[in-house]
């Protein structure tokens, strides 16, 4: 590929991580407000960037090293024990980190601070469902790395959500996916369900280094390179090649984001304008209920009430269930309550107001 070609495919790329505009839809959209339901693409978006980057070390630099191994082996110890990175391989994380750092502080910095500022949206959730489950707080920032915390954000093998949960994975960790609901776009849901996944990877393997892959490249793959090989850490798998690239890429490219999603101002991304941490009530709404109706009732925007219930696949709560926990914006919960009282006894939302 010449590098012209290279640049117009890493713009485009780009242009995806920073927007991630719907399919068939030439304005970008806002992820904060997307269309109602219609998916986007970018799952794993920074991966997709960094698959098409070969970097070339530069001149040692121990401080930065030092940062590195203290993460590396800090997620290590995380695992109940301590798992040093074998000094035969000393090298290659410091250079494989190293790289993620130069491109997420350089090149892809534009990209990435997007993808930290959405971030504050959803933190303060993921942190608290993390510490529920006992599992260290880094395992938050590989949703950064799946789908830059994009709920809507599709993989081009199906994968959804902001943790990119393949259909049979979500259904097997209680996510409800169909024609009305895709619970892998719920991002309360999918968390709380990619927390029970991690633990279980966790329990399997021993160490989240080996952890973070099987989530990307599937338990099995993990399993059958183990077995076959007898390399039981992920950097010696890594080094051999006995993992996909993809997943190669996956666990330094982890460890470098948490490094920066720390300390930004530390590797040269400036302030961060995170966005203001998701807040809604929650209303228990008839089935069947015509969204576009209730928000105009409501008094708020359409995008606004799918943004905070971006699972639903239509403008309906769900036919199947008698009823459903509607999010609605914070402060808006009694008048929405009185609004579903209204649907529940029969009465008729029209023109804005409930007609008796």
């Amino acid at each position: 590929m010449t590098i012209p070609r290279l640049a117009v495919l890493l713009a485009v790329i780009l242009a995806l991580a920073g927007c991630a505009s719907p399919r068939a839809t030439a304005k970008p959209q806002s992820l904060t407000a997307p269309p109602p339901f219609q998916p986007v693409e970018g799952g794993r978006i920074l991966q997709a960037i960094t698959s098409l980057v070969r970097f070339t070390p530069g001149p040692p630099d121990s401080k930065l090293n030092r940062e590195i191994q203290e993460v590396v082996t800090g997620i290590g110890r995380i695992a109940g024990k301590r798992t040093d990175v074998p000094t035969y391989l000393v090298g290659a994380p410091d250079h494989q980190v190293e790289s993620y750092l130069r491109l997420f502080s350089k090149s892809q910095k534009k990209a990435f601070k997007a993808s930290l500022s959405r971030a504050g949206r959803y933190l303060p959730m993921m942190k608290q469902v993390f510490q529920k489950e006992g599992l260290p707080q880094e395992l938050i920032y590989l949703a950064l790395v799946e789908s830059a915390y994009n709920p809507m954000a599709v993989s081009p093998k199906e994968a959804t959500g902001i943790w990119q949960f393949m259909e049979a994975t979500a259904r097997r960790y209680g996510l409800q996916v169909d024609a009305q609901v895709d619970e892998r776009r719920d991002p309360e849901k999918s968390t709380r369900a990619a927390a029970r996944y991690l633990k279980d990877l966790h329990r399997q393997f021993g160490c989240w280094h080996l952890a973070a892959a099987a989530y990307n490249a599937g338990e099995g793959r993990v399993s059958t390179a183990i077995r076959r090989h007898g390399v039981r850490d992920f950097w010696g798998l890594a080094a051999r090649k006995l993992l996909p690239q993809e997943t190669c890429n996956f666990v330094p490219q982890w460890v470098a984001t948490v490094m920066v999603a720390r300390q930004p101002q530390h590797y040269g991304l400036g302030r961060i304008a995170y966005q203001k941490p998701w807040r809604f009530d929650r209303v228990k709404v008839p089935s069947g209920a015509d969204l576009h109706r209730f928000a105009e009732a409501l008094g708020v925007e359409l995008n606004d009430l799918v943004g905070l219930n971006p699972e639903l696949q239509l403008p309906l709560t769900p036919l199947s269930l008698t009823a459903y926990e509607l999010r609605v914006p914070a402060g808006k919960g009694r008048e929405a309550r009185r609004l579903a009282q209204g649907l529940k006894q029969g009465t008729i939302i029209m023109g804005g107001r409930i007609a008796h």
